[in-house]
């Protein structure tokens, strides 16, 4: 197998009546992706479009669990699914061009499609192993994913009107002849022109473009023409999945559900916090901080080379060599009415992280009662 893929690009006509659905960085969720689909009433009359990131990072043996489910999900003719760079996992690390990367996704990551295999086939993993020889194995037992992922496409137009990719494209009449430069593009809503089409991507979670206040909400912006759908779910906390409803392509109006797996709790009381200092975010990923001081199980944290300060939990805190860093934090205490539903992210003391219609933030524990919902 070739490592440069070449970009695969399809063209669908559709109907101008009919829904249709779009949804992105699934990574190997497949109880919420069919509690998604359930709950937006998916049916034959419409159209969905998965764009990209099916697997890995999923729960042990959900990844092949969801390979399976979308194989046979992509036989139906309303159902399309584009290449992400995590499915390009079965292109690049299995066959495998690259030892190193190989072990580090089976034995450090180990959330990966190649966790799963190994333990359907009664296969050890180890630093040891014969790579090769379990390629093989997987490429005999199971050809059907390798030729799914083969025929994905990268690229789909739809009535020349909408673009779908995975990563971003900044110039649609310059297409990327290899389609890793489509599949990953980490900052692409920030570095994109504005779009003579609609395109809608998934790939960054859009956490990671909210510099105050944390959301993982879908962002339109109809300025650029750009939606940007990817909840970062199984990827950050309060990660969610996103559907992206559009009513029809003659309006081209939109709408989105939203799902996760965290307990959920109904607000007694309003709660509306004094926040007179500059409301902050990290993005998902590794910030090196240093600890200003300490409140039961939270940590008042200044990241490196900023004036800000947010409370971080201290499981999202850790060492690495002479350096602490954390990979969650905010210093937002979100406004609350009573009836205001919540999703519990981390329960503790004297706070908790919680979320609220796709917002992220802090909550006084006293608050959340112990009835669940």
């Amino acid at each position: 197998m070739k490592k440069e893929k070449k970009t695969k690009i399809v063209h669908l006509q559709l109907p101008l009546d009919v829904r249709l659905l779009f949804i992105s960085d699934i990574h190997g969720d497949i109880a919420l992706f069919k509690e998604a689909l359930l709950k937006a009433n998916f049916s034959s009359k419409d159209y969905l479009f998965v764009i990209g990131d099916m697997i890995e990072k999923g729960d042990f043996l959900d990844n092949q669990a969801m390979l399976d489910y979308v194989i046979e999900l992509s036989k139906k003719d309303n159902v399309f699914f584009l290449a992400g760079n995590c499915d390009e996992i079965l292109r690049f690390i299995l066959p495998p061009l690259d030892k190193e990367r190989f072990l580090y996704y089976a034995l450090t990551l180990k959330n990966s499609i190649i966790n799963d295999l190994a333990y359907t086939m009664q296969y050890s993993l180890s630093e040891t192993m014969d790579i090769m020889n379990f390629v093989e194995k997987i490429k005999i037992k199971y050809p059907q994913y390798f030729t799914f992922v083969e025929k994905l496409p990268d690229v789909i137009f739809i009535n020349e009107d909408l673009v779908l990719v995975h990563g971003g494209i900044k110039d649609i009449s310059r297409i990327p002849p290899t389609a890793i430069e489509v599949l990953k593009y980490d900052n692409f809503l920030e570095e994109s022109p504005i779009q003579p089409r609609l395109m809608i991507v998934g790939h960054n979670p859009t956490r990671n473009y909210c510099k105050k206040i944390a959301s993982v909400n879908p962002i339109f912006d109809w300025q650029k023409k750009i939606l940007s759908i990817d909840g970062g779910n199984n990827v950050v906390k309060g990660g969610q999945l996103n559907v992206v409803l559009m009513d029809n392509l003659k309006n081209k109006n939109v709408s989105f559900l939203s799902f996760d797996h965290y307990p959920k709790y109904e607000m007694l009381e309003d709660v509306h916090p004094r926040q007179s200092y500059e409301q902050c975010s990290l993005n998902f990923g590794k910030s090196e901080i240093r600890v200003l001081q300490k409140d039961l199980d939270f940590y008042l944290v200044q990241p490196k080379g900023t004036e800000d300060q947010l409370w971080v939990h201290e499981d999202f805190i850790y060492r690495s060599k002479d350096a602490l860093y954390c990979t969650e934090g905010v210093n937002t205490f979100l406004n609350l009415k009573k009836g205001d539903m919540i999703s519990v992210i981390k329960r503790a003391k004297p706070y908790s992280l919680v979320k609220c219609n796709g917002q992220i933030g802090l909550l006084k524990s006293e608050y959340i009662h112990d009835t669940q919902v």
